[in-house]
């Protein structure tokens, strides 16, 4: 993958993590290009198979594909950023917490542990700052 596709996959990202939406001018750490289709499971470096993420979120996705639903116990996918708008399966509340709406959404949390303290905290103190 060279420089110019990393540089597009994150201004198209607008240099926030597409699961979690933290920006990346909150971390010290330079956010991954991620393979939403793991190069494991047959995945490219197409650009609609990238995806910038946090290093929380890309950590805990890594090769998966999907999950359990927490609420209908049903094997489902996880969010695809490519294929899927981020305001149809997550809203964020003013404590920072992310709620899945559908069962997409509820499993991507899950898998994706976004609703960890740390993170919650993270999200609260940036929605105060960007007020």
């Amino acid at each position: 993958m060279d420089d110019e596709l990393r540089a597009q996959v994150r201004a198209r990202a607008e240099y926030r993590c597409e699961y979690c939406r933290i920006p990346q001018r909150y971390f010290y750490q330079i956010f991954h290009i991620e393979h939403i289709i793991s190069k494991s499971h047959g995945g490219d470096d197409d650009p609609d198979n990238l995806a910038l993420a946090c290093r929380l979120c890309n950590l805990h996705k890594g090769p998966n594909l999907s999950g359990i639903d927490p609420e209908g116990g049903q094997l489902t996918p996880l969010f695809n950023p490519r294929r899927e708008s981020w305001q149809d399966h997550f809203r964020t509340d003013e404590s920072g917490q992310v709620t899945g709406l559908t069962n997409i959404g509820r499993t991507t949390v899950r898998v994706l542990n976004m609703n960890a303290t740390h993170r919650v905290d993270l999200r609260s103190a940036i929605a105060s700052l960007e007020q």
